[in-house]
């Protein structure tokens, strides 16, 4: 019996050290997998541009992909034409991946941005190969990107918005102000700039889009105050692609010499002003009033009201922030539900303005486009049906809401104030000064 028991002793100890002789060898493969899968992947990028790069043979990538973008960018650089931009690419791409900027690598519309930056490689004043990463944030990153590439001098923050447009001229602009070139001598400006408006054009805010910035210079140029000229580049007069500038500019000039100037009624008659250039290329503001315009100007709306159903395009389209917000409070026993969403079709655009009576369905081809995004902020309670409180315009590019508006156009409540400057803060968005 014992000798029984001292074999059954030593058979369990024997499994036990056989069992953890094979755990340990277990966990030994399982980090020799993990090392190779590691090796592998820190190549994969590399790899993946340089297969890309030489293009010796067909390639086919998934839609949408890391390296579909990256194929399709270098396939727009024709290996002969522009054979010294391909090597640009290539070596920045290396380069930005040798100093670990991988949040910049993967994001799509980074890479187009070092694409444009790529473009001008002719005009860079340093080599890109001792650009240093000295952030981990890759917005920071791009913009000290294009700063190192192409700036002797200071650049207004706000120009670093021209590597992520499609616009090749404001690249232009942004390389000759970094060589030291003045406003005045850039080229193919759009508005007449004095060297008051250059120089104000030079201090416009950071979150400001360069249309926006010329706006209000033009306005500060012209003798307007601030309020004023923020007004107008927040309006859609910096979403226009500055058409009938020679209209705008009295237009202009005409709301700075107003003393009484109600500002809610302005981005009607804006409205109002570009619908009757577009219809008459011959009109004019010329010997109007303020209070002829906003009684022309409110009477087309009403009639936009009535007929936009069957004068309107119907379109349809993704939302551009994601959103959606709702908020809760308790009155006694009245408890409301706020709701603060994007409108996405012509419909939804339509019937917000029949029930706010106002324009907003006149948006929707800006909506479509992304120029521009509308929400509505909506109340529910258990002693009133839903009830909206605001329609809300944001301008995406500068990422501003310029536009808060109550039924007929009026100046949106407290509590409604409240909701959208928390959502605001939530999405990263600004307010315009005079909301």
């Amino acid at each position: 019996m014992e000798t029984s028991h001292i074999h059954k002793k030593h058979k369990s100890k024997s499994r036990r050290l056989k069992e953890k002789l094979e755990a340990k060898a277990k966990e030994v493969a399982i980090q020799k997998s993990l090392k190779a899968h590691n090796k592998a992947k820190k190549l994969l990028f590399p790899k993946m541009v340089e297969t890309i790069y030489e293009g010796k043979k067909q390639l086919h990538f998934e839609f949408n992909t890391l390296a579909y973008t990256l194929d399709d960018l270098f396939r727009s650089l024709n290996k002969k034409r522009q054979s010294r931009r391909r090597t640009a690419f290539k070596e920045i791409l290396d380069h930005l991946y040798k100093q670990r900027c991988t949040k910049l690598l993967r994001n799509h519309e980074y890479l187009h941005a070092i694409y444009n930056i790529v473009w001008f490689c002719s005009s860079y004043v340093r080599d890109i190969k001792t650009w240093k990463r000295n952030s981990h944030n890759p917005d920071k990153q791009l913009k000290d990107l294009a700063r190192h590439c192409f700036a002797k001098y200071d650049v207004p923050a706000f120009m670093f918005e021209a590597w992520s447009d499609s616009n090749r001229k404001y690249m232009m602009w942004f390389i000759d102000l970094g060589c030291g070139l003045s406003v005045k001598n850039l080229s193919k400006v759009p508005v007449r700039l004095t060297k008051k408006g250059a120089h104000y054009f030079l201090q416009a805010p950071a979150n400001y889009t360069i249309e926006m910035a010329l706006r209000r210079a033009q306005a500060l140029a012209f003798g307007t105050d601030e309020i004023v000229a923020d007004r107008i580049a927040c309006s859609a007069l910096s979403r226009n692609n500055f058409a009938n500038e020679g209209f705008w500019e009295t237009v202009i000039q005409f709301f700075m010499r107003q003393s009484m100037l109600d500002f809610n009624k302005m981005g009607e008659i804006i409205d109002y002003l570009t619908f009757s250039i577009q219809q008459d290329r011959e009109y004019t503001i010329k010997g109007r009033t303020i209070t002829s315009l906003t009684r022309q100007s409110d009477e087309w709306h009403v009639a936009q009201a009535i007929h936009e159903v069957n004068t309107r395009e119907l379109y349809t389209w993704e939302p551009s922030i994601s959103s959606s917000l709702i908020a809760k409070t308790k009155e006694k026993t009245n408890v409301k539900r706020y709701r603060l969403f994007e409108l996405c079709s012509s419909k939804e655009l339509i019937a917000e303005g029949r029930k706010m009576n106002h324009c907003v369905a006149s948006y929707a081809r800006s909506c479509c486009v992304k120029v521009t995004s509308i929400f509505t902020l909506r109340c529910a309670s258990f002693l009133k049906t839903e009830e909206t409180l605001a329609t809300i315009e944001v301008d995406l590019r500068s990422k501003t809401i310029v536009q808060a508006k109550a039924r007929y156009n009026k100046p949106i409540s407290a509590v409604a104030k409240k909701i959208m400057k928390d959502w605001a803060t939530h999405h990263d968005l600004n307010i315009g000064k005079w909301l």
